[in-house]
C-alpha cells in the first residue's frame, strides 16, 4: 500500500488533527505494519526506531529494518497484536537508548485483510510502569542494541549501574564480594570505553540506557535520588569514592 493511501485512512480512522499531533508533535518515531511485519507507513523521521530512513522504510520488513534476533521477535508481537487486538507495550534498548513502543491494533484495510499495527515508539530515560494505556500487556526486549554499551562486559554492565545507583567503590565491593582494588579497575575500564571523565557522565549514559530498570525502587522518585547521589561524586577520579 502506498504512504499516502496509508495516511488518508488513518487519517479517517484517528481523525486528521490528532494524526497530524502524533507525527509531528510527539516526537515518537511512528509506522503503521501489516499483520506479517511489512512497513506500510513510517513518520518523517525516525530517530528510535529501525536502521533505514523513512523513504527506505515503507515497503520494507521488519526482518529489512533490524537485525534477524530483533526482527523475529518483534515479529511475533506484532502478529500477537493483529491476532488478539489488544495493546501491546515493548521496552527495549536500541542504540544504547531506553525505548518504549507502544503497538496498537488497526482496523484492516480492506475486508478479509488482517489488522494492521500502529507502532509509536520513542526513548526515554525514565518512564513510570503504571503510567500505561487501559489493559495493555507489556513486553520486555529479549534482543536489545547497547550501542555504546556494547563494548562493556557483563560484569561492567553491573557496575556502571550501581554506579548510577549512587553506590560507592566500597560498597559495590562488597555487594560482589569483589576487592575494592578489583572495582576500581572495573571502573576505570569503562570510563575509558565510554570517554566518561566523571561519575556524573557515567550516571548520565547508564540512566539514558534504561539499566535502573527493573531496579528496587526505581521509579522517578527514587532514580531522581540516586541521580543526585552520583551527581554529587562529580569531579572525583574513576579511583576515589
Amino acid at each position: 500500500m502506498h504512504d499516502e493511501i496509508a495516511v488518508a485512512e488513518l487519517a479517517r480512522t484517528a481523525g486528521s488533527l490528532g494524526w497530524t499531533a502524533l507525527i509531528e508533535d510527539s516526537g515518537a518515531d511512528v509506522a503503521v505494519l501489516s499483520a506479517e511485519g511489512r512497513a506500510l507507513y513510517v513518520s518523517p523521521t525516525l530517530n528510535w526506531w529501525a536502521v533505514a530512513s523513512p523513504s527506505q522504510a515503507v515497503g520494507k520488513t521488519l526482518h529489512d529494518l533490524f537485525p534477524a534476533e530483533m526482527a523475529d521477535e518483534r515479529l511475533e508481537l506484532v502478529r500477537r497484536v493483529s491476532a488478539t487486538q489488544r495493546v501491546l507495550v515493548l521496552y527495549g534498548i536500541w542504540k544504547g537508548v531506553r525505548t518504549r513502543t507502544v503497538l496498537r491494533p488497526l482496523p484492516p484495510a480492506q475486508p478479509g485483510e488482517l489488522p494492521r499495527v500502529l507502532a509509536v515508539c520513542r526513548g526515554y530515560h525514565n518512564v513510570d510502569r503504571e503510567l500505561m494505556p487501559a489493559n495493555a500487556d507489556q513486553a520486555e526486549a529479549k534482543h536489545v542494541d547497547h550501542g555504546r554499551l556494547g563494548v562493556l562486559t557483563p560484569r561492567e554492565l553491573e557496575i556502571l549501574s550501581m554506579i548510577a545507583r549512587g553506590m560507592t567503590t566500597a560498597t559495590i565491593a562488597k555487594e560482589l564480594f569483589r576487592s575494592r582494588k578489583t572495582i576500581e579497575a572495573h571502573r576505570l575500564s569503562i570510563g575509558a570505553k565510554l570517554g566518561a571523565r566523571n561519575r556524573v557522565e557515567l550516571a548520565r549514559i547508564a540512566l539514558e540506557a534504561g539499566l535502573l530498570q527493573g531496579q528496587p525502587g526505581s521509579g522517578s522518585h527514587q532514580t531522581g535520588r540516586r541521580y543526585e547521589r552520583a551527581k554529587r561524586a562529580s569531579g572525583m577520579d574513576f579511583s576515589e569514592d
